[in-house]
């Protein structure tokens, strides 16, 4: 009888819902989730699924590998991985292999960095953003926030002002969650001149 300890099973993985992925998306580590959450409030993005496995060669062994998810943006589909650079030769193979393999079917292809909190405000911004993204909006506080936003873009300071149920500034921001508004995440600090602007998909 063996003597060894019962092994623990293995921890889901999280998984990542909004507004523009088409089904739950299965997240790895806190660097995909973070990259996830930029594309979600990213407006050039239209859509976030999950990404189909693709088959590579490795030293002459075929490997099952899953990207992270695919994006479909404004100017097409692209499948992107979301991985630390490595100076290990097998790890640069593995993404080179990926890379053709994406290529060879006409697919574009992206290993990216994972998103950093220090250097541009976009990934703290998308944080604070994403955890509004419950914040329960009254439909008539919605309707009369697209209306407003028709004239063009605001501070995002005045654009709470039209919000009559509950905290503003949380309302506006759920909004953006939901696709419905566009926030400046990249330009600044999150703050009361954040420029806000209505969907540019919306009617």
């Amino acid at each position: 009888m063996s003597s060894l300890p019962p092994r623990s099973p293995t921890p889901p993985l999280a998984r990542f819902e909004g507004a523009k992925a088409t089904e739950a998306i299965q997240v790895r580590n806190p660097g995909v989730r973070d990259a996830l959450i930029i594309a979600a409030l990213d407006p050039a993005v239209r859509a976030i699924a999950p990404a189909d496995p693709i088959t590579i060669e490795l030293d002459g062994v075929s490997v099952r590998h899953v990207p992270d998810f695919r994006l479909l943006t404004d100017g097409g589909g692209i499948v992107v991985d979301v991985y630390r650079p490595s100076r290990a030769a097998a790890t640069r193979r593995r993404f080179e292999a990926v890379a053709a393999a994406h290529a060879a079917q006409g697919l574009a292809y992206e290993c990216r960095q994972p998103p950093q909190p220090f250097g541009p405000p976009t990934l703290m911004n998308a944080r604070s953003v994403w955890a509004c993204r419950r914040v329960t909006v009254a439909a008539s506080d919605q309707v009369r926030a697209l209306d407003l936003l028709r004239s063009g873009p605001m501070p995002l300071a005045e654009a709470a002002q039209v919000i009559r149920d509950g905290d503003g500034v949380a309302a506006i921001l759920s909004l953006c969650c939901r696709d419905l508004i566009e926030l400046d995440l990249a330009s600044g600090p999150l703050g009361p001149e954040t420029m806000v602007r209505r969907r540019r998909s919306l009617p």
